[in-house]
């Protein structure tokens, strides 16, 4: 019997749907874009995560311990004699960025690993053969399956890769199965081959550490103590990993948006599949009547729903997947201006999965609480539609002091808080906009009954009121995604300008002369110092000075070093000073540094501050002597002398050569010059414009927060799309009222009249309530990153978004009213009651 009650559920329910395609249609096509939604974003977010983790090393044997440098310029043979003194056996490594110099010009990014001969001691039993069975010679290299392979490399070929002085031809001794590292775009070469053509000596970037029978916790404590601060100890899979810290602010915004996102997507899935269940009330309300129990209904009712969530999710994980992938492509952006050669992947295993468990909560929580609500109205109201109440003004009154009240406590918090607490109003706020958004067409409906309303104007006052849930979950769409559309393009559009002012600071020259293209270029792609000689003497150049720039490790934080030379640095550089010396190059030395104001801002340290700086043989306590104002250098900066720079590096190589034109002569003359100078030895090297370089760093910067606001855009048109499809399905469930009324001497025209004037009100109401709240969330989401980022810009509101904002709204809504035509009210109103 069971059974059967809940087959004729199902069966009810099925076809009720059949009657009204309306109600699957909007079903469907909300479930499919709230998963697209939440599946595009999370994909996003974990490509980033994924290109930004580094270039995990796969193939080393369980139980190795890694110690990874924190200095640009590695360990000292002292540091690593250290660690092995402690009686561990431990192999070295060099990894270096380069370039694989294809046969057409292009190049790719590698990772290139200088190994020592005993290698095969630490990585897994298959990588250990083949590596022992097939020993490196001087000039012969191993390539990664995963990389060889789709290229046609094979063991005997030639490959180049570009070093510090020229480009290298290698032969590939043998093509090591699987990855290895970096997804397999890596390049294994002897050690000393490696440190000679790239300049790095007998440093080591890397060790593999093993333990043996050993505690592991007591290595651990032991390798820490012997690297005296110059290198960290973690797992083997984690080295590499620190640019994850480094790019706190793109980070910071994508987990915001991930979760807006996430939630603007999880609160259209509710809406919609809830009004199905709302819809489907006189034909569940007849199994009631014969005798079908509660336990029934939800079975019957999941039976039906549970393929509406199935074809949404399997059709919006794979638009999903395939719009992040698209989005997804400035983890490339991320991994050339981290200076890696990291080859970034798309992992669409977990955005599926929560794509997955989204849904399935929204589903779970639509269901049971639509059935719930449903068991509490009686049977034969829910049929003849008493079951539904016009809210009056007692109803409304409590929710919408409520809302109003968190309104203003979310408004006080960003407006009159301190730094840090601003972004705590941001719960408030949606809160508050959220339970406005659900009472707000029952206050305009009783607003429109003050006075003496028309017929048209009672109409629309007596519908917004009956309908309010309905009307609700369109004014809770339409406030939801304008919110969050607005605040997440408002962050964005105010860090690209505040990154843009920020550059402008430290590009006063003129020309500007590179190793490589900017945010393209590699951390070991850079210029011998002694190239200023020759630079310098080139016709028309009035001063040149050199910048270095770098990443080193400091209080578990990876973030970039700047260093300007001593010579004409007074006339090539433009720093704002916020706290200390004006002339803040002239105070730094061995133990003094400055700082950014967005480092100071993030880690609390200010000018008198101790930092513990990493050097490739130890480390060394530093004084902060100033805070210079930049915002261009993500999580934050120190600027170091050029002796600091050199001890940290162990280098005496440069990033670039900031050069001034003499007055009168011809830039592009002098341009050409500069770029004879470094071309033969040096052919990825670029010489470029003051303007182009501000251009392109402004470019790439454009290129990253774009994507956000293209989130923004693609969230609040669906979410828009997804209430006019939800406003279609109801229009067409009030065919038969439209009907009746059409009998009883209403007009077509009086009937579009009611209904065009009820979704612009909605409308309205949204945006009215959405737009504020958006531009208050700018701040408090502003204020949120900067906690990790340390960056405050001024906020800037979207012009564009907010102006179309109504306007997009209102269209969408009309043209559901035009696709559903209800003022017709074609269909016989026998045959509309029969359907019942």
């Amino acid at each position: 019997m069971a059974l059967d009650a809940t087959r004729l559920v199902a069966r009810s329910l099925t076809r009720s749907w059949y009657f009204r395609p309306a109600r699957l249609a909007a079903a469907v096509a909300a479930g499919i874009a709230g998963v697209l939604l939440t599946t595009a974003v999370l994909v996003v977010y974990f490509a980033v995560q994924d290109a930004l983790r580094g270039a995990p090393i796969t193939a080393v044997r369980d139980g190795i311990v890694g110690v990874e440098a924190k200095a640009p310029g590695g360990m000292t043979p002292a540091v690593v004699q250290r660690v092995r003194d402690t009686g561990l056996p431990a192999t070295s490594m060099l990894v270096v960025s380069a370039s694989r110099v294809e046969d057409g010009g292009e190049s790719t990014p590698v990772l290139v690993f200088g190994v020592d001969a005993d290698l095969a001691d630490y990585v897994d039993d298959d990588l250990a053969r083949r590596t022992r069975d097939r020993p490196l010679a001087a000039d012969e290299v191993y390539l990664a399956a995963d990389y060889a392979d789709p290229r046609g490399i094979g063991a005997g070929d030639r490959i180049r890769i570009g070093g510090t002085s020229g480009v290298r031809t290698w032969t590939v001794a043998a093509v090591l199965p699987g990855e290895v590292a970096n997804r397999g775009s890596v390049v294994i070469a002897p050690r000393p081959v490696v440190a000679e053509a790239f300049g790095r000596g007998e440093r080591s970037d890397a060790l593999l550490v093993d333990p043996g029978d050993r505690d592991r916790a007591g290595v651990v404590a032991d390798v820490t103590d012997a690297v005296d601060g110059s290198a960290a100890v973690k797992e083997p899979g984690d080295l590499l990993s620190g640019y994850r810290k480094a790019f706190q602010t793109f980070l910071t915004i994508l987990s915001m948006f991930a979760v807006i996102a996430v939630l603007t997507a999880g609160v259209v899935l509710f809406l919609t599949w809830r009004l199905a269940l709302d819809d489907a009330r006189p034909a569940l309300a007849r199994m009631r009547l014969t005798g079908v129990r509660t336990s029934h209904l939800m079975l019957g009712s999941a039976a039906v729903m549970a393929p509406i969530l199935l074809v949404s999710y399997a059709v919006g994980a794979v638009l999903g997947v395939l719009v992040g992938r698209d989005l997804g492509s400035f983890a490339r952006q991320i991994t050339d201006l981290s200076q890696q050669a990291v080859t970034p992947g798309t992992p669409w295993q977990l955005p599926a999965l929560g794509a997955l468990v989204a849904a399935l909560l929204m589903f779970a929580a639509a269901w049971v609480s639509g059935v719930r609500r449903f068991t509490r109205v009686r049977a034969i109201e829910a049929v003849s539609g008493r079951g539904e109440v016009a809210v009056l003004p007692g109803g409304a009154r409590t929710p919408a002091l409520v809302g109003v009240g968190l309104l203003v406590l979310g408004a006080v918090a960003v407006l009159l808080g301190p730094e840090g607490v601003r972004s705590a109003g941001l719960v408030p706020l949606l809160g508050g906009a959220a339970l406005l958004a659900v009472v707000l067409p029952v206050l305009v409906g009783l607003g429109l009954r003050r006075g003496e309303p028309g017929p048209v104007r009672l109409a629309v006052a007596r519908q917004l009121q009956l309908g309010w849930r309905r009307n609700a979950a369109l004014c809770v769409t339409f406030t939801v995604s304008v919110v969050s559309a607005v605040a997440m393009a408002g962050v964005s559009i105010s860090i690209k300008s505040e990154v843009a002012s920020s550059v402008e600071r430290w590009t006063a020259g003129d020309l500007f002369v590179q190793a490589a293209p900017l945010g393209t270029n590699l951390g070991n792609e850079t210029l011998p110092a002694e190239l200023r000689e020759e630079l310098v003497r080139v016709d028309g150049v009035e001063a040149m000075t050199t910048f270095s720039f770098g990443y080193v490790e400091v209080r578990d934080r990876r973030v970039q070093a700047w260093s300007w030379g001593r010579e004409d640095s007074d006339r090539l550089t433009a720093l704002t000073v916020t706290d200390g010396p004006a002339d803040v190059l002239d105070h730094l030395d061995d133990t003094h540094i400055a700082v950014s104001v967005n480092y100071a801002d993030a880690q609390g340290v200010g000018v008198g501050d101790v930092l513990e700086v990493p050097l490739p043989g130890g480390h060394r306590d530093v004084s902060v002597v100033a805070v210079v104002d930049d915002s261009a250098s993500d999580g934050g900066m120190l600027v170091v002398s050029p002796e600091l720079w050199a001890e940290m590096t162990a280098s005496s190589q440069i990033y670039a050569f900031f050069t001034k034109v003499r007055e009168g002569a011809d830039v592009e003359a002098v341009r050409d010059g500069l770029a004879a100078v470094v071309a033969e030895e040096h052919p990825r090297a670029k010489v470029v414009t003051q303007q182009f370089l501000r251009d392109t760093v402004a470019n790439i910067t454009a290129r990253l927060v774009s994507a956000f606001e293209v989130f923004a855009w693609v969230m609040f048109v669906l979410a828009v799309l997804i209430g006019a499809a939800t406003l279609a399905s109801g229009l067409v469930e009030r065919r038969r009222a439209n009907a009746l009324l059409r009998l009883s001497g209403g007009t077509a025209s009086g009937v579009r009249k009611q209904l065009v004037a009820e979704v612009v009100l909605i409308a309205v109401g949204s945006v009215v309530v959405s737009l504020p709240v958006g531009w208050l969330a700018i701040v408090a989401l502003l204020d949120a990153q900067a906690v990790q980022s340390g960056i405050r810009p001024d906020p800037e509101i979207p012009v564009l978004l907010s102006a179309v904002s109504l306007p997009l709204v209102v269209a969408c809504m009309v043209l559901a009213l035009l696709i559903a035509n209800p003022g017709k009210a074609s269909t016989p109103l026998r045959d509309l009651l029969a359907q019942d």
